[in-house]
């Protein structure tokens, strides 16, 4: 398989400066983004905290929480999502745990039971894709306590479960290009590269990442602008419009708030103000 994470790397929150977020090892980099959660069990956690904006990242998460005040368990899978929405901060706990694994979009399937077509925005009990996982990270959060505990035996449950018999060279190929491409490349140029109609190449996307080739190749889009609007010393908006292929710069703020929420400027603001 393609490491296309080598050519890819989404900024996966409104604040990229903040949070707990753990590198997997070598093997398995290809296919997971990163880990994330509560370095240790939170106490006394009653308070409402600031909403937070989740953005459009390209990367799907399966998120393990654990109560130990009430013993109960929750596992969840959040798909990919093309629109922003506030999270609750709310933790009504006095003690509470939080282990994740954020998967990049070409690399879900290959651990999944069932195929991701209607996934998009969906927020489900994990079992429904996952069959079998939620039994396993119970019990790792009930014998352990941080992250750096939890991610050694995650990562051999992973392994045992990635499954590269389902990787498709089409899929793999038409990804690679949208990547390599920021997302400017259209449609018909990706399925030439691909050497498969379109209609069979919207058919794989739909059954193996969750939602179409327009619609990915915008969000890549839209990651790479927002990187440009965090790591460029100075960010020109005309310059983005040339770069990659709006019409105007109204397009290009259209298209950036409705992933967003809100203006470049306000976003980077946002951001370092923060940090």
């Amino acid at each position: 398989m393609y490491d296309l994470s080598a050519i890819y790397n989404p900024i996966t929150s409104q604040n990229p400066f903040v949070g707990n977020r753990y590198d997997p090892c070598s093997p398995l980099k290809p296919y997971i983004a990163t880990f994330w959660g509560t370095e240790d069990p939170m106490f006394d956690l009653e308070a409402e905290g600031d909403p937070l904006l989740v953005i459009p990242d390209t990367c799907v998460d399966i998120i393990f929480e654990m109560d130990y005040r009430t013993h109960r368990f929750s596992a969840h899978y959040s798909g990919m999502n093309d629109r922003p929405f506030m999270a609750s901060t709310v933790v009504e706990t006095t003690f509470y745990s939080c282990f994740a694994i954020r998967f990049y979009f070409w690399a879900i399937h290959l651990f999944a039971d069932n195929h991701l077509r209607d996934s998009l925005n969906l927020h489900i009990d994990a079992e429904a894709y996952f069959h079998g996982w939620s039994g396993f990270f119970e019990e790792m959060m009930s014998r352990t306590r941080t992250l750096k505990e939890r991610i050694p035996l995650a990562e051999k449950f992973l392994l045992a479960k990635l499954n590269l018999h389902k990787s498709d060279h089409n899929v793999l190929n038409a990804a690679y290009l949208i990547l390599n491409s920021k997302g400017t490349t259209p449609i018909k140029e990706v399925c030439s590269y691909t050497a498969v109609s379109q209609r069979q190449l919207e058919r794989l996307f739909l059954h193996q990442i969750g939602l179409s080739v327009k619609k990915l190749s915008s969000l890549v889009r839209y990651q790479n602008v927002w990187q440009d609007v965090v790591y460029a010393r100075e960010f020109d908006i005309q310059d983005a419009v040339t770069i990659y292929g709006f019409a105007d710069q109204s397009h290009l703020l259209n298209e950036f708030k409705k992933y967003h929420s809100m203006t470049p400027n306000q976003a980077k603001k946002l951001a370092f103000h923060q940090r």
